[in-house]
């Protein structure tokens, strides 16, 4: 199940405001040795995000950039710190799964 909703297109869109703001956010930088930066997009994309601009996935509440490493890749994970941890065991799990 996504951590994240659509977007409505309509007032109900405003309830979500708070979600919207990178204000508050708490940041975790992990390193993941052994996958690509695509299958870090495609884990991201899997927990609800979209593709803000290259190597950025965003979602309700949270933004994941990801940068290349040697052997893997490095993500920032920013979301408030009601999602933070849940948005990393989930991206943690993607990742062992190796799918």
């Amino acid at each position: 199940m996504p951590i994240s909703t659509s977007s409505f297109g309509d007032e109900r869109d405003s309830r979500y405001d708070e979600y919207q703001s990178a204000e508050g956010y708490e940041k975790e930088t992990m390193d993941f040795p052994g996958i690509t930066p695509a299958q870090a997009e495609n884990y991201l994309k899997r927990l609800g995000g979209g593709m803000e601009e290259k190597l950025k996935v965003e979602g309700i509440g949270w933004v994941a950039t990801i940068a290349p490493t040697n052997d893997g890749v490095s993500v920032t994970f920013q979301a408030h710190d009601e999602l933070l941890d849940d948005l990393i065991r989930r991206f943690e799990e993607w990742v062992a799964r190796g799918i």
